[in-house]
C-alpha cells in the first residue's frame, strides 16, 4: 500500500488548529438575529399559558414565537410517530422542555427577554425512576403509555443449562446518566432566501432536512442543509440540532431575516439528550473448567422524556449484553421506559458500556469463584471465527477477539509498586465486542461520489459528517490509495445536502466501514476511466498500467510514466468519465423478531483492555498507571486516527467509570455546568497504548471496520475491574468516584 496504514495527519488540522476552520458560530449575515428558548422549569405538568408580554417590552426583542405559531406538525423525532414537540403546546414532560423562542437584536437580548417570558404550569407529581413508570397504577408520561420499547433476545434453553451449571454468579449493576461535554455547544444558523439555508454544527444533515421542511409545512427541496466545522459530537447533535435548527428556520421565514440559535452551556445539558442510565441484573453459569452454559441477563434503561434513539439503544443492548463469548443458552430482555427527566439518545457506545460493565464485572467474579485466570477464563469462552455468537450470527473471519486477548497478555508489567501501605494496586481485564453497521437498527445506504480534476486533484463528497473523528482523513486515503494520488491532491467536502447524496446518520462505527466502501467503489469507478486512457496513450493492454506516486507507469518500463493530471485531461476530452457516484448497501439485517436469532451486522470490532492502577487508601485518589487497548480493526487505514479515536473513546469511558454522573433533584439537573459536572479534561488523560490486530473484514474497505465506539465500552469495565482488584471491593455502580473508594476502603479496614 502506499498511503493506507501510514501515519497521516488530519486533513483538516491545520485549518482546526489554525483558526481557519468556520463553525456556525462564525456565520456573520446581514441582518441577522439571535434567538433563545424559555424552558418549563418544572418537570411535569400541563401548560396552561405563557405571556410574553414583559419579554416582548424588552429593548431589542423582535419576536416571540409558542406552539401555535408552528405551521407544521410541531413534532421532531428519529422514528414516526414522532413524539417530542418543538415548542409544547399542552404537557410539560421534563424541566428542560422548551416553551417559547424569543428573538432578539443580540444573544445577551434574546436570553434576558426569554428569563422573562411568564409560564403558567399546573404542576403533575413527576415521575423519576424507572420503577415508578412501570408501576401498574402510574400516570402514562405518553398516551402509549411508560414502555418506549421492550424486546427478547431467547438462544437455546435456558433454565435446563443452569440446572447444569457448577457455579452460578448473579447481581445488579447500575450506571448513570452521562453527558456528552463537546466543547461546541449546538448551533444552528438559519438564512432564507428562495429556498433556505441551514448551517449547522450537526450530525446528520439530512435528518434535519426532513423535520425542518416538515415543521415549515414545505417541500424538503425548499431546505438545504450545511454541516459546518462541528465541534465534536458523540451522538448528541442529532436531536437537538433538528430542534434549533426547526425553530430557527421558523423564526426565519417569519422575519425574512437570518437567524442564529447557539445553545450555552447550561442550555446543552439540561435541553439535549443524554447517555441511558441503566440497571442490568444478570446471572451466568458455568462448569468446573470455566465454560459459560447460560447467561440470562434483564436490562432497565432510562429513555428520559421522549423516545429519541431509546428503541434503538433498547435493541443494542438486547443484543451485545451477553458479551463476545460462546454460550450456547442465553436470554436477555431489555427495556426503555420513559420518565420525567432529559431525554436520552444516541451516545457513543449506543448501549454498550453500560452492558459491558455489568458483563465484564460478572465475568471476573466467575473468575475468582473458580480459581480461573481472569484472562484464562476470557480465552476459555472468546468467540473465535465460525462460532454463533448471541443472536446465531456466525462469521468464517475478522473474529479477532483471541488475538487481542493475546496481546493484552504480551505486554509488559505494571510499573514498580512502592512499599507504602498507603496504596494498593491493581490489575484489570476487560473484553468487548461491538457490531459494525446499523445492523438492527435500520437499514444502511451510503452514497459517495469521487471526481478528478484535470489538474490531478480528486474531489470526494459524501453524505457522512465530520465529527472529529478523522473520517474525512480516512475517505482521502482510500481515494489517493486507488487512485495512485499524494493524500494531499485529495479534498473531502463537508456535508452540502444539495452536492452529496442522503448517506443516513453519522453512527454506529459505520463511516469507515460502509462509508469508505462507497468511496472505494467510487474511486475504482474513476481509476477504470484512467487506466482505460492510460492504455490508449501507451497504446498497450489495460493490464499494463498501474497508477502510482501521482503517475500512470507502464508495469515493464517503471521509467514510462504520464502524470495523472495530463491522463486525466485526456480522460475528459476523450469521454472517459472521470467522476463516478457509488453507493455501498450493507445486507439488511435478517432475524426472528420474536428470538432476534438472526444476522444483524456486517462485523463486529473485538477488543480487550488492560489498565493497571494505584489507589491511595487515605483519599481515594486513583492513578492510571498503564492502560492497553488491543482492538480487532481489520485493516488500520490511518495509525494517527486510529490511536486518537482509542484514545478518545478510552477516555470518555474513563469518565463514565470514574467521573461523570448527572446529579438531579425532584427531576432538576443540579450539575449543569462544567464547574459541578466532572468531565475529563486534558490532565487527567490516561496513558493508553493502543494495539492493532488486523483480522480482514471483507465488508470493509482493504479490509477495514469501524473502531470510534468500543472503547468507550472496554475502557469503562476495566477500570471497575482494576479497582475491583485493587481494594477488594467489587463496586456495581458506575461512576466509582473517588468518594466511593475512599469509603469502601475505610468500610473493609474497619471489618
Amino acid at each position: 500500500m502506499a498511503v493506507i496504514g501510514k501515519q497521516t495527519r488530519k486533513v483538516d488540522g491545520l485549518e482546526l488548529i489554525t483558526g481557519q476552520a468556520k463553525f456556525t458560530g462564525d456565520y456573520r449575515f446581514p441582518g441577522m438575529v439571535y434567538g433563545a428558548v424559555k424552558r418549563a422549569g418544572v418537570p411535569a405538568g400541563r401548560l396552561t399559558g405563557v405571556d410574553a408580554e414583559a419579554a416582548r417590552a424588552i429593548q431589542g426583542v423582535v419576536d416571540v414565537l409558542t406552539a401555535a405559531d408552528i405551521p407544521g406538525p410541531n413534532l421532531i423525532g428519529v422514528l414516526p410517530p414522532f413524539d417530542q414537540p418543538l415548542l409544547a403546546a399542552n404537557e410539560i414532560r421534563y424541566a428542560g422542555e422548551s416553551v417559547a423562542l424569543v428573538i432578539a437584536e443580540t444573544a445577551e437580548e434574546a436570553r434576558r427577554a426569554a428569563d422573562a417570558v411568564s409560564v403558567s404550569i399546573e404542576p403533575y407529581e413527576p415521575i423519576l425512576t424507572m420503577d415508578q413508570a412501570l408501576a401498574p397504577d402510574a400516570r402514562k408520561i405518553h398516551e402509549t403509555g411508560n414502555v418506549t420499547l421492550s424486546k427478547k433476545l431467547i438462544k437455546g434453553e435456558i433454565e435446563p443449562a443452569f440446572e447444569t451449571a457448577d457455579v452460578i454468579v448473579e447481581g445488579t449493576f447500575e450506571t448513570s446518566f452521562q453527558e456528552h461535554a463537546y466543547l461546541e455547544p449546538e448551533t444552528v444558523c438559519a438564512v432564507p432566501g428562495r429556498r433556505f439555508t441551514l448551517y449547522a454544527s450537526c450530525q446528520s444533515p439530512f435528518h434535519i432536512r426532513g423535520h425542518v421542511a416538515a415543521n415549515l409545512n414545505a417541500p424538503a427541496s425548499s431546505v438545504k442543509v450545511i454541516q459546518a466545522s462541528t465541534g465534536g459530537s458523540f451522538g448528541g447533535k442529532d436531536d437537538v440540532a433538528t430542534e434549533i435548527g426547526s425553530l430557527a428556520c421558523i423564526a426565519a421565514q417569519r422575519l425574512n431575516r437570518p437567524v442564529m440559535i447557539a445553545h450555552e452551556r447550561k442550555e446543552s445539558i439540561i435541553g439535549s439528550n443524554l447517555r441511558h442510565a441503566a440497571r442490568i441484573r444478570i446471572k451466568t453459569g458455568a462448569m468446573s473448567d470455566g465454560k459459560i452454559v447460560a447467561r440470562q441477563i434483564h436490562v432497565l434503561l432510562d429513555g428520559g422524556a421522549y423516545a429519541s434513539e431509546s428503541p434503538f439503544v433498547t435493541m443494542k443492548t438486547l443484543i451485545h449484553a451477553a458479551g463476545p463469548y460462546r454460550i450456547e443458552n442465553v436470554a436477555v430482555e431489555s427495556t426503555s421506559v420513559y420518565t420525567n427527566k432529559t431525554y436520552c439518545g444516541a451516545f457513543r457506545g449506543f448501549g454498550v458500556p453500560q452492558v459491558t460493565f455489568a458483563s465484564e464485572s460478572q465475568i471476573d467474579e466467575l473468575a475468582e469463584k473458580l480459581g480461573i485466570d481472569r484472562l484464562e477464563i476470557r480465552r476459555i469462552n472468546g468467540l473465535r471465527a465460525g462460532d454463533p455468537n448471541a443472536t446465531g450470527q456466525v462469521y468464517d473471519q475478522s473474529v479477532g477477539l483471541l488475538e487481542t486477548i493475546e496481546e493484552i497478555a504480551k505486554q509488559p508489567a505494571g510499573s514498580e509498586q512502592t512499599t507504602d501501605d498507603r496504596y494498593v494496586y491493581g490489575t484489570g481485564y476487560a473484553s468487548v465486542a461491538q457490531g459494525i453497521s446499523n445492523g438492527a437498527e435500520g437499514v444502511d445506504v451510503t452514497g459517495a461520489s469521487v471526481q478528478m480534476s484535470q489538474d490531478g486533484s480528486v474531489l470526494v463528497g459524501i453524505g457522512l459528517t465530520e465529527l472529529g473523528q478523522g473520517s474525512r482523513t480516512v475517505y482521502a486515503l482510500i481515494a489517493a490509495e486507488v487512485l495512485g494520488v499524494d493524500v494531499d491532491s485529495v479534498s473531502v467536502r463537508l456535508v452540502d445536502t444539495d452536492a452529496v447524496h442522503d448517506s443516513g446518520p453519522t453512527v454506529a462505527s459505520r463511516s469507515t466501514t460502509v462509508g469508505g466502501m462507497a468511496v472505494h467503489k467510487a474511486a475504482t469507478e474513476v481509476r477504470t476511466s484512467l487506466v482505460s486512457m492510460a492504455a490508449l496513450m501507451f497504446k498497450t493492454d489495460q493490464e499494463n498500467i498501474e497508477l502510482r506516486d501521482g503517475f500512470a507507469i507502464l508495469k515493464m518500463d517503471d521509467s514510462a510514466r504520464i502524470p495523472i493530471r495530463e491522463v486525466a485531461t485526456a480522460a475528459y476530452w476523450t469521454g472517459f468519465p472521470v467522476m463516478n457516484l457509488a453507493f455501498s448497501k450493507a445486507p439488511d439485517a435478517n432475524f426472528d423478531d420474536e428470538t432476534h436469532q438472526g444476522n444483524v451486522y456486517i462485523a463486529y470490532n473485538y477488543g480487550t483492555h488492560r489498565m493497571d492502577v494505584r489507589v491511595d487508601r487515605r483519599t481515594g485518589e486513583v492513578d492510571v498507571l498503564n492502560h492497553f487497548a488491543a482492538h480487532d480493526v481489520g485493516r488500520v487505514i490511518n495509525p494517527l486516527g486510529l490511536e486518537g479515536q482509542v484514545e478518545g473513546a478510552s477516555l470518555m469511558g474513563f469518565g463514565l467509570a470514574h467521573m461523570e454522573r448527572i446529579r438531579y433533584a425532584d427531576g432538576i439537573i443540579q450539575n449543569a455546568n462544567f464547574a459541578d459536572y466532572a468531565v475529563p479534561s486534558i490532565k487527567d488523560r490516561i496513558p493508553t497504548t493502543t494495539i492493532a490486530v488486523e483480522d480482514p473484514n471483507p465488508t470493509g474497505p482493504f479490509g477495514a471496520k469501524g473502531a470510534g465506539e468500543p472503547p468507550v465500552a472496554a475502557a469503562a469495565a476495566v477500570f471497575a475491574n482494576a479497582i475491583a482488584d485493587a481494594v477488594g471491593v467489587r463496586f456495581t455502580r458506575l461512576p466509582i468516584t473517588r468518594e466511593d473508594i475512599l469509603d469502601a476502603v475505610r468500610g473493609r479496614d474497619d471489618g
